[in-house]
């Protein structure tokens, strides 16, 4: 046999198996590259880019269903789903059940985690009672209820998420930040709260006198009254970082930057402030030149100046104007809207740049709405934004970039989250809650008559709410209610009960 032609062979055998082998491991990845990127085979034998859905349901191991079929796994849920609608259905025994028509992005990850199931059966408890409420007012992340009760020296603190809630008493003027005696007739307002939920700024009002007030709900005695800290007459004050250290403050229209650690305050940032909203350390304001013409402005903590973003042609005396901002992921946004036109950009707040002010903010949306917007509402995670009017919402999500116009049937007074995506809303003393995007209108909690908020505690274990009874007290004469005894009087009081019910069954 030639050996050299033998040799050969073997070397082509070799080459073309090395050749083969590199294609097939190229093929291989290409392929895995494909469903990586959620391209698959249709029923026609194309192919098509897929999208990746991912379902986080409270409470959890709920089924699932797609499009009329039942899926093996349950929440949190994660499939690749073809682009386009499809019919979302969660359930769980002894709920109710959550349904949604879901469009699917190719290539994208669309994540719902707003999934809410309520027990079917409504079983209340006691929990807490208040006397003769003026103010309550869940924290923000949902951990705690501040209490204020009329004509009291003291404010009460009390933990939702412990199965044996229990309200610390807090000094009234300790909170208010003065060792002075506080006449107990006043009213706090609650506005806004630092990251942690240890502080918040309050108003405290006592007829036609406001002052401003920082609280420190960990350590009260280190409460500040600002008003009286800086002799000045505030407007608005915003928190603008983590520890709230620093505060946003309109005074006499002006904007100004207050330094706590500093004990300092800027000089004016800006003058004829109408409107206000911030995300921390950068402020956005709408205000009114000479002329009389609205300009809306940026302005980042130790800049020189502030960046005007747009002029407000279409605004006036007598526009209603909304004005919002937040964060989501890496993605900066601001929104305002002058009457019925709604506008969002977002990207990157400018820094300042005193000669040509370019702004990396693009514009996501441009939106005539058929109604006015009354109130704007963020949620916590900065996710969503909602806008209200007479029996009507609008919503946004930054990250679908969906919108959604719902219809009510009653009108809204205030846009109040039940936990980071439901809305609730008081319809003839019933409570109903619904998601932000309109879907899934329930009720929640039976017949209750009072202005107080509901709220979902931040470890989903309880749904709180509050319910009013009247009771008779005696002031003059015997120690019982008698009709004979013309001297003896009864008052009735309010007995405010912190009511819950078990979300876990």
């Amino acid at each position: 046999m030639d050996r050299a032609k033998s040799k050969k062979i073997r070397n082509i055998r070799v080459i073309a198996t090395n050749i083969f082998m590199s294609i097939s491991v190229v093929a291989i990845v290409f392929v895995l590259m494909l469903i990586a990127m959620g391209f698959t085979f249709n029923e026609s034998g194309g192919l098509e880019q897929a999208g990746l859905a991912q379902i986080v349901s409270h409470p959890s191991s709920a089924n699932v269903e797609i499009d009329g079929n039942n899926q093996m796994s349950r929440t949190e849920f994660s499939k690749m789903l073809s682009a386009g609608t499809h019919s979302i259905r969660i359930s769980k025994p002894g709920y109710d059940t959550w349904t949604k028509n879901l469009k699917i992005d190719a290539g994208l990850l669309t994540r719902v985690e707003w999934v809410r199931l309520f027990p079917k059966k409504f079983e209340s408890q006691d929990t807490l009672s208040f006397n003769n409420l003026q103010g309550a007012f869940f924290s923000a992340n949902r951990k705690h209820l501040i209490i204020q009760e009329k004509e009291t020296n003291t404010l009460k603190r009390v933990d939702i998420q412990s199965d044996n809630p229990h309200a610390d008493e807090l000094k009234l003027n300790e909170c208010l930040g003065t060792k002075d005696e506080i006449d107990a007739n006043g009213k706090l307002s609650i506005l806004s709260w630092n990251d942690d939920n240890s502080k918040a700024i309050a108003k405290w009002t006592i007829g036609d006198k406001t002052s401003w007030h920082l609280i420190d709900f960990n350590h009260p005695d280190r409460s500040i009254n600002l008003s009286q800290e800086y002799s000045l007459s505030f407007d608005s004050i915003l928190i603008a970082n983590d520890g709230a250290t620093k505060l946003w403050a309109i005074e006499k229209n002006n904007l100004h930057l207050i330094d706590l650690n500093n004990h300092s305050v800027t000089s004016t940032i800006a003058t004829n402030i109408e409107k206000i909203a911030n995300n921390k350390n950068t402020v956005s304001f709408i205000n009114i030149d000479n002329d009389k013409k609205r300009h809306l402005g940026i302005f980042k903590e130790g800049e020189q100046n502030y960046t005007e973003l747009a002029t407000l042609d279409n605004a006036n005396d007598n526009s209603i104007i909304r004005l919002a901002m937040g964060t989501y992921w890496s993605e900066e946004w601001l929104a305002y809207s002058v009457d019925q036109q709604l506008k969002i950009i977002s990207g990157k707040y400018p820094n300042y740049d005193k000669d040509n002010k370019k702004s990396s903010l693009e514009e996501k949306l441009n939106e005539q709405i058929d109604f006015l917007p009354m109130l704007a509402s963020v949620n916590v995670n900065q996710r969503i934004l909602v806008l209200s009017g007479e029996n009507k919402l609008f919503s946004f999500d930054f990250e679908t970039k969906e919108k959604y116009n719902v219809e009510l049937t009653s009108s809204i007074t205030d846009i109040t989250w039940l936990d980071d995506y439901i809305i609730w809303q008081n319809i003839d003393n019933k409570v109903f809650a619904r998601d932000f995007d309109g879907d899934n209108r329930r009720e929640i909690i039976p017949a209750v008559d009072n202005p107080f908020p509901a709220i979902i505690s931040e470890n989903n274990k309880y749904l709180y709410y509050f319910d009013i009874t009247e009771t008779e007290s005696i002031t003059e004469g015997a120690d019982s209610p008698s009709d004979a005894d013309p001297t003896t009087n009864t008052e009735k009081d309010l007995k405010y009960t912190l009511k819950r019910q078990k979300l876990e069954i």
